[in-house]
């Protein structure tokens, strides 16, 4: 297993990437680093973190570490469960993947068959959320298709009804954990449940005691409240580990990071903008850091 492969993976799609002491790091968002693999906690020092934002002229960074770290509190949503089961759900979760497994055949994704029709289920994913997503565009999500299938260590898994891709899932392979790291869904057949058997699959691939087993991580806590994406998680057998993630942002913006630009952010949001990525994740940012700043720490 490649332990580059999430360096190799944002590279290829074409966002920057950076290399510091303690971590990898990529822009997703404009003005942005986020240390990767997104589960492996680290602790930089200030000289690094420094260093990290002058070198490459971002506006701050963004890390998960543990919980004896300085940040806002946060959770790692991982299985480690051996042998992972049914049992590992929760009653309503163990149903549905049993409705799952008789309306869907779960195999891994063409290169063809991701470009298109995953494209379409981006966006009908992202109009049942009621939120704006760059994966929505052609031109960038091409890039990503194309990122999954020249980057070694990446494997997309989907769930197919009568031979149509009802849901996929992109994973990312390293010797320490797999990652999920975006899964999208078809909001006609959601009833069949797709994701549920889907998220079981790999699961189990990955816990199986067949080979050797390794966590599954489904991400970092968002800096959005997303509370019926967190239940679907803990109902299939995810742990939400205790963490901090940490924010620090450059000396130039510092004075602007205040209440008072909060407030702005949420009134743009409610009034002038309110499916607008980037206002979105600026007001997430925001929020946090004044959360880690103040010690009013919620995740």
């Amino acid at each position: 297993m490649n332990d580059n492969v999430s360096l190799h993976y944002f590279r290829e799609i074409g966002h920057r990437t950076f290399t510091s002491e303690s971590s990898d790091w990529v822009e997703i968002q404009r003005g942005m680093l986020i240390s990767i693999p997104f589960y492996r906690l680290i602790t930089p020092s200030e000289d690094e973190l420094t260093e990290l934002i002058e070198r490459s002229g971002v506006l701050g960074v963004r890390y998960p570490t543990s919980t004896a770290g300085f940040g806002f509190a946060s959770s790692l949503i991982i299985c480690r469960k051996l042998d992972y089961d049914l049992m590992a759900l929760t009653s309503k979760s163990r149903n549905q993947v049993k409705k799952g497994l008789k309306n869907f055949e779960i195999r891994t994704v063409s290169f063809h068959e991701l470009a298109t029709e995953g494209l379409g289920l981006n966006r009908k994913t992202f109009t049942r959320q009621n939120r704006n997503d760059p994966k929505s565009d052609k031109k960038y999500w091409n890039k990503i298709c194309e990122a999954c299938y020249n980057t070694q260590g990446i494997i997309v898994y989907g769930a197919y009804h009568k031979n149509r891709l009802a849901a996929y899932m992109i994973v990312l392979e390293t010797s320490n954990a797999a990652e999920i790291i975006i899964q999208n869904s078809d909001t006609e057949h959601l009833g069949l449940c797709p994701n549920n058997i889907l998220t079981f699959t790999v699961t189990s691939h990955y816990l199986s005691s067949n080979g050797p087993a390794i966590p599954v991580c489904y991400g970092l806590s968002s800096l959005e409240a997303t509370p019926s994406l967190d239940r679907f998680k803990s109902n299939m057998g995810y742990d939400f580990e205790p963490i901090k993630q940490r924010l620090v942002f450059s000396r130039k913006i510092k004075p602007f990071l205040n209440t008072t630009t909060l407030s702005f952010l949420n009134w743009s949001q409610s009034n002038l903008l309110k499916k607008n990525y980037f206002i979105r994740k600026c007001h997430a940012l925001l929020d946090r850091y004044l959360a880690q700043s103040t010690g009013n720490n919620h995740g």
